[in-house]
């Protein structure tokens, strides 16, 4: 028995109402918990699922009389869902997709039973279009990524958010907070904020030997030193899709770190260093001899400057780790600027 119009129109936007609500809910909290893009999209999807409920809030109640759970033909009763889910991705796929799907089904019936809810719900279907992209497109890989900013506040230096922005207009995406003296909320404040800037371009942002605050932030990863906690034991402390780095200052250690599963690697000090003079410079030659035995990325840290960083790619790093010549630069987001160019150019001449 075929149902009235009206009834027929409610049933459909109610079964819709419910596909787009369920959708955006199990995106929302794969953001929440990690598994896709950056969990401060999580508030958005919430957002945007509140947004969904409110336009269609006046016609909630008579939509949900007309409901029929049982007669539904796609009550699992009658048709089984017999389909697979091989990875946490395709189940944000899928239901991304049926967020998408029941969102225009939405917006186009609304248009003859609530006219004044089909321009919200076109606008959240068009900001769904912008989550999907930024969720999907996930975090850039170290293999992408060849300039390494270590930033930290001292004498002379602007202060910190001002130099993650001038790094991050320069092109920097790649970027270790190094701070070893800061309480820790004033530390957790640093590092949330450097990671929200970050967020906002798709960076990565590392913390120095804070597996915790990495942990709390949602940061990339953390980087450790030889004589921080080992990387086996830092990564056990993070997500899996959390960055582990580790120093290195010669082939003995290499080996040692490298049996740690680090993500990428840091080798020093290639030459005199301001931030570190107590350590001895290596040189390229000693880069030269390390590198080829490293199958991960690695990147020359130490008196690293623009005028020296094309001869380090040269020797066979990954990338350049540097913190003076970039953050003492009168211009930092024109210093990290000519550095990204600089190492992109010596790069491109080693394919």
């Amino acid at each position: 028995m075929s149902l009235p119009p009206r009834a027929a129109l409610l049933r459909l936007l109610d079964v819709n109402r419910n596909r787009c609500l369920e959708g955006l809910r199990v995106v929302e909290d794969q953001a929440r918990f990690g598994l896709c893009g950056d969990a401060r999209e999580s508030a958005s999807l919430k957002d945007l699922r509140h947004r969904v409920q409110e336009a269609l809030a006046p016609i909630a109640r008579e939509a949900l009389a007309e409901r029929d759970a049982e007669g539904d033909p796609g009550n699992p009763a009658e048709r089984p869902d017999t389909r697979g889910r091989a990875s946490a991705g395709d189940v944000l796929g899928a239901n991304l997709a049926r967020a998408k799907e029941a969102l225009r089904a939405l917006e186009e019936h609304a248009k003859v039973a609530l006219p004044e809810a089909a321009l919200p719900l076109s606008q959240a279907r068009y900001d769904l279009y912008s989550l999907e992209q930024r969720l999907l497109a996930g975090p850039p890989s170290l293999a992408e990524l060849r300039v390494y900013a270590i930033v930290g506040e001292g004498p002379g230096r602007p202060a910190l958010e001002a130099q993650v922005e001038g790094l991050l207009a320069g092109g920097v995406r790649l970027i270790q907070l190094r701070e070893k003296g800061r309480p820790d909320r004033e530390l957790l404040a640093l590092a949330e904020r450097a990671q929200a800037l970050c967020s906002e371009v798709g960076a990565l942002l590392i913390l120095n030997d804070r597996p915790d605050l990495a942990r709390l932030t949602g940061a990339a990863g953390v980087h450790v030193g030889r004589d921080d906690l080992p990387a086996e034991r830092v990564r056990s402390l993070l997500r899996s899709d959390q960055h582990v780095g580790a120093s290195v200052h010669d082939r003995a250690e290499l080996s040692a770190a490298l049996a740690e599963g680090p993500s990428y690697l840091g080798f020093g000090t290639l030459f005199a260093s301001p931030t570190k003079p107590e350590l001895g410079q290596q040189g390229l030659e000693a880069l030269r001899g390390l590198a080829p035995a490293c199958p991960l990325p690695i990147y020359g840290i130490g008196g690293v400057t623009r005028a020296n960083a094309a001869s380090v790619i040269g020797a066979g790093a990954h990338g350049v780790a540097v913190s003076t010549d970039l953050l003492a630069a009168p211009n930092i987001e024109a210093a990290a600027r000519e550095l990204v160019e600089v190492v992109s150019a010596a790069a491109l001449s080693k394919t």
